[in-house]
């Protein structure tokens, strides 16, 4: 099916159209869809916007400029753009020093205030 369409869509789209148009005037919509159908067929076969409007009056010509046309002006020289400087060379950075595993350090143990006993009394 066209457009990854199933049968169980198109029933679908039937009962909605159904309910929206009526069924008194579901044959009278359905042969106008079918002549904008057929028209817009005819139209791009032939390549026609509308047949009624193309008829009616030709374009008119087009008309020359009346001006001469002027050559393009002539810019003085300049001078040309300085000398560019050159690139910098890349300088690869410094070789780090050898890894050494870190020292050593002391674990301190987090002191808490000492807790009172719950007052009796």
């Amino acid at each position: 099916m066209p457009w990854g369409l199933t049968p169980a869509h198109l029933i679908i789209i039937l009962v909605i159209v159904l309910i929206v148009v009526g069924p008194g005037k579901l044959p009278d919509t359905g042969a106008a869809i079918g002549k904008a159908l057929r028209g817009f067929k005819d139209a791009m076969d032939t390549g026609e916007v509308d047949p009624t409007k193309a008829a009616q009056a030709p374009v008119p010509p087009v008309q020359a400029a009346q001006a001469p046309v002027q050559p393009p002006v002539q810019y003085a020289p300049q001078a040309p753009y300085p000398p560019q400087q050159p690139a910098p060379v890349y300088q690869p950075p410094a070789p780090a020093a050898p890894y050494a595993p870190p020292a050593e350090q002391q674990v301190v143990q987090p002191t808490t205030p000492p807790v009172e006993p719950p007052h009796q009394g």
